[in-house]
């Protein structure tokens, strides 16, 4: 059996039981009188219903709201064990959500030492040498990134042969992003990486000059997180305290939900026993990385599941068919060539289509990552042949990032029912989109302003994957920031006419993306009935300098009417 014909089996064994078990709970609505829990008021409310109500006060009973309007209202529903609270005029909004997290692979390299204070090369060298000694021989040692060697004084990053020598007898993986890693010869040989390796499916293998492994591992995020775990697979424990850390830091920002969205099977198995066993923290709904090279087993892969997208309960569900990738293509040269300027395709266009027709046909929907036009257009068209077979046009499939769209192909992405789930390239990519796009391509990157006045459901997120170097960051509110100013980081205002309200900017961060998720009567707005999920803000959203909005944090971030995250500033409120 081949490693493919393994992998499809995994996916088959996982997917089959999934909806089987899951299914016992869901649909089940909570047992609750009328008398709230909790009663939040003397606040303003941004409901972010159909009207953008604001109101001052809700009630909460169980895990939904019970009632919303006036602090008088609200009060006079509280019985003897009603907790009162008192938000003094703060303000609340919906839970936030992002639409483009990559969370499980932020976990995964999160494993091991932390490397983020690390100020030189030898002192990197130091701390695996240290950790190599506290542990038993033959034991892995991994290192979190976070780490920068572009501050380093003395060189940048550790060759195979530094971590050789560091940790002779135990294997070495030094992460320095979600999608590279650093391997000392041990490692490799247990990654089956040999000198006549080229490349692992879409992870390239670092040589040095004389044709040996260099031990750098780069390219695709889940293959890179699949072989570094395969070098000393954690324990379901080890795992489970690993994404609760990252759950902790989504919910610190005042995100209540979240998109994971390229997961081998195996990583969709440890989200599965977290939910069985009720651990989970946030929502999350799972998206299955299937690669362009997959579309020849793709049939065997989803013909015998049982369930597809948008199965599952409100903490755990499944999404999509992720990282559906055409390649990257432009319609027209740049105006700057680097290299070749069309790009290439990484599967034909006929294979592609194959691939999206068969999804349709199993009730699965793609979720492509496109950032050209070309691209694009070939999505369209393969979108537009699976349409043409079975309506896809309230399937809700998504394009993810969507950054450089054409006005025909909104018009086409509207006409399907298209979902765009964008994030913020320009922000930290400005001065590097206008040195290879030229100017006037590059300031319509992500085109906000366009897509919602051309009638396209568009939610927002953060393509996060645990680093914060250049920028980065899951901090949802620097989307709403960058959508309503166009600001960047290198080139200050970019594209103004691209920028959206405030109130725009809400909707899309929080209802816009509880549609993506076939969950827009149960969660995205602070309404009766909905799942209790809401932030208690440092600063009013509506109304703060524009330039502070980034600067804003949630007091108190809660999930089904319960406190998942408290600052110590609303400890005192309370």
């Amino acid at each position: 059996m081949n490693r493919q014909q393994i992998r499809t089996r995994g996916m088959v064994a996982l997917l089959s039981v999934f909806p089987i078990v899951l299914s016992s709970c869901a649909g089940i609505d909570d047992q609750r009188g009328e008398v709230p829990d909790a009663v939040f008021h003397n606040g303003k409310v941004i409901t972010v219903d159909s009207s953008d109500s604001i109101v001052e006060a809700f009630a909460v009973a169980g895990d939904r709201f019970l009632a919303v309007g006036a602090s008088d209202e609200m009060r006079a529903l509280a019985g003897a064990g009603t907790e009162m609270i008192d938000l003094g005029g703060r303000a609340v909004m919906p839970g936030l959500m992002d639409n483009h997290s990559h969370a499980f692979h932020a976990a995964n390299a999160y494993r091991g030492m932390d490397l983020s204070d690390v100020a030189s090369l030898a002192e990197l060298l130091e701390r695996i040498r240290v950790a190599a000694a506290g542990a038993g021989p033959g034991e892995a040692v991994y290192g979190r990134y976070g780490w920068d060697p572009g501050r380093f004084p003395d060189g940048g990053t550790p060759s195979r042969q530094d971590l050789d020598e560091a940790a002779p007898d135990n294997p070495v993986v030094i992460y320095l992003s979600r999608g590279q890693a650093f391997l000392n010869s041990r490692a490799l040989g247990l990654a089956g990486v040999t000198r006549d390796t080229e490349r692992i499916g879409r992870v390239v293998i670092g040589k040095d000059a004389t044709g040996e492994p260099d031990g750098r591992l780069a390219g695709e995020n889940g293959t890179v997180a699949r072989l570094t775990r395969m070098i000393a697979p954690p324990t379901h424990e080890e795992m489970e305290a690993l994404i609760l850390e990252i759950q902790r830091q989504q919910l610190g920002v005042g995100l209540t939900s979240i998109r994971d969205i390229q997961l081998e099977p195996e990583f969709m198995r440890t989200y599965y026993r977290m939910w069985r066993e009720g651990t989970l923290l946030h929502r999350v709904s799972m998206g299955l990385q299937v690669n362009p090279q997959d579309v020849e087993v793709l049939e065997d892969m989803l013909k015998p599941l049982v369930a597809g997208t948008g199965f599952g309960d409100h903490w755990l569900r499944l999404d999509g068919l992720a990282e559906f990738n055409p390649g990257s293509m432009w319609r027209e040269p740049l105006e700057i060539a680097d290299g070749n300027p069309l790009g290439t395709p990484s599967v034909s266009p006929e294979i592609y289509k194959q691939g999206i027709l068969i999804a349709n046909r199993h009730g699965w929907r793609p979720s492509p990552h496109t950032d050209s036009d070309g691209a694009m257009d070939q999505i369209l068209e393969a979108y537009e042949a699976a349409d043409r077979e079975s309506s896809i046009r309230d399937k809700r499939w998504v394009v993810e990032h969507a950054t450089h769209v054409q006005p025909d192909q909104i018009e086409r992405l509207g006409q399907l029912g298209v979902v765009v789930s964008a994030q913020l390239q320009p922000y930290r990519r400005a001065a590097n989109m206008v040195r290879t796009l030229g100017q006037g391509r590059a300031e319509r990157a992500v085109p906000m302003r366009e897509f919602l006045d051309g009638g396209l459901i568009v939610s927002s997120g953060t393509d996060w994957g645990g680093n914060s170097a250049n920028g980065a960051s899951n901090n949802p509110f620097l989307n709403i920031y960058f959508y309503v100013t166009r600001n960047t980081l290198d080139l200050g205002p970019f594209g103004e006419t691209q920028a959206i309200s405030r109130a725009e900017a809400l909707r899309v961060g929080t209802i816009n993306n509880a549609y993506m998720t076939f969950e827009e009567d149960i969660k995205g707005s602070i309404e009766v009935g909905k799942l209790a999920d809401f932030v208690i803000l440092s600063d009013d959203v509506m109304t703060v300098p524009a330039d502070e909005i980034p600067d804003i944090r949630p007091l108190a971030t809660y999930v089904g009417g319960r406190a998942a995250y408290t600052s110590d500033e609303f400890q005192t409120v309370r």
